[in-house]
């Protein structure tokens, strides 16, 4: 087997993988050996069958011939993984079928490929941002954030609301909605009851119902839930325009602060929580550096990309849009060069581990991998897809590690304020933010869990 790799513009490369004749058969001779002997024919005992036999039957033949041709495909994408000094990230053979003549002339298989790599003067370290102050929290959003997490934790509802009350965050309201379903062009109508303001719903549809009342009816373009159109296929999300009428509104009695503080506490273990407002003021500040962490990740990423000259996978990047259609989303509402940015992002995150030797903590791996399961639903049982998600969990996690790595390893005005000994990371205990875990450390689990990367391309930092 030879193979030849033949550079083109940017990240592209064509390659030809030459099999000789007496590789090809020498593959169709083993293939034979091996349905030899399972193989029944009648005159011949199991596993004595000859191989001229086999040979002779067309219908045989062709299924050795199809069996050694998806063999010698896999060689040829090994042997170019191999070769390629790079990572492959994009590979397409051109299609081919064994015959018997290849067994006289052997074979080649042709194709285009895509390689990322790092060029040699690539610069991660130590990357100039824009100056940054550490936040902190009023007292009157100190006051703000108790009200609102009083009325998530109360249990019980108002009895004396007016009807004619308008719609609040917190409120639990239930409406009913219609819109024209864009695969069958028939109305369809359902009935749903949220929490307003619950981070798992559309922003879209809380500030459409926010203000509202009772009997109120409105017109909204808002993201629907789309079922695949056969059993099996998977959903999809569509922005339609949508008539939503307000049916009930309920509104939840607050907690009180000694009943907000105990659940707020609870769990917790310890006797040094503080008191309502010094926890209170802790979740702001955290959800703050969380906002400040993610805008300065999404700083460095641009900064990086455009301070290194990189040969662009825009055929894997076509690749990654395409997946995202064929999952459900609509092209149209597709960021495309988000994706572009993001897939890159993730290149060089990966040649970057690599070269580090950066492991994640199973910590970090456990928490990306109930992140995926949140999104894409519990394996259970199917150990071929929960394979599949520990490795996703995996990639994922060290991905987060790596980036959390280089943004530390950046440079701006007000860094010492966040990560320094004395910074806020430290003082909200996140102590394992961007800090690679000993080699046989059974580790213990992060302090903040980050959503999967996702193909919303979200770089959130939740706590």
């Amino acid at each position: 087997m030879d193979v030849l790799i033949e550079p083109l513009e940017g990240a592209q490369r064509k390659f030809r993988v030459v099999f000789s004749d007496e590789d090809v058969r020498s593959k169709v001779e083993r293939e034979i050996r091996s349905a030899i002997k399972t193989l029944k024919v009648p005159g011949y005992r199991v596993g004595h069958v000859p191989a001229s036999y086999v040979r002779s039957r067309a219908p045989f033949l062709a299924s050795i011939h199809e069996s050694v041709t998806e063999d010698l495909r896999q060689s040829a994408i090994d042997a170019l993984v191999n070769e390629e000094s790079g990572t492959v990230v994009f590979l397409d053979p051109e299609p081919f079928s064994v015959t018997g003549e290849n067994e006289k002339s052997g074979i080649t298989v042709s194709g285009m490929l895509e390689c990322f790599s790092l060029p040699p003067d690539f610069v991660h370290e130590g990357i100039s941002l824009s100056p940054e102050s550490a936040p902190t929290a009023t007292r009157e959003e100190i006051e703000k954030e108790i009200e609102s997490l009083s009325k998530q934790a109360g249990t019980q509802f108002k009895q004396d609301l007016p009807e004619d009350s308008p719609i609040e965050e917190g409120d639990l309201v239930s409406f009913s909605f219609s819109f024209t379903h864009p695969d069958t062009g028939l109305p369809y109508e359902n009935r749903q009851t949220i929490n307003v303001g619950d981070p798992s719903h559309p922003e879209a549809l809380t500030r459409s119902l926010i203000g509202r009342k009772i009997g109120e009816t409105f017109s909204e373009r808002l993201p629907f839930n789309i079922p695949g159109r056969k059993k099996g296929d998977r959903s999809r999300v569509e922005t339609l325009e949508a008539q939503i009428r307000i049916e009930s509104l309920k509104r939840i009695e607050p907690a009180t602060r000694e009943e907000l503080f105990k659940a707020l506490t609870s769990g917790q273990g310890g006797t040094d929580e503080g008191t309502l407002e010094d926890l209170v003021e802790k979740r702001i500040l955290e959800r703050k550096v969380s906002e400040v962490l993610t805008r300065k990740l999404e700083e460095l990423v641009l900064e990086i990309l455009s301070r290194n000259s990189i040969a662009v996978p825009e055929r894997r990047i076509a690749l990654e849009i395409e997946r995202m259609v064929s999952s459900g989303l609509a092209a149209n509402e597709i960021d495309r060069e988000q994706v572009r940015r993001d897939t890159l992002w993730w290149f060089i995150l990966d040649d970057i581990s690599r070269k580090m030797e950066i492991q994640p903590d199973m910590g970090r791996v456990e928490s990306e991998y109930l992140a995926l399961v949140r999104r894409s639903g519990n394996p259970e049982k199917d150990e071929s897809r929960r394979r599949e998600y520990v490795e996703q969990a995996f990639l994922s996690a060290r991905r987060r590690l790596t980036e959390e790595i280089v943004l530390k390893k950046s440079t701006f005005s007000g860094w010492d304020e966040f990560f320094g000994q004395e910074g806020l990371l430290q003082k909200l205990g996140w102590k394992f933010f961007g800090v690679r875990p000993e080699p046989h450390d059974p580790s213990e689990h992060a302090h903040h869990d980050h959503e999967g990367h996702a193909h919303d391309h979200g770089h959130g930092h939740h706590h």
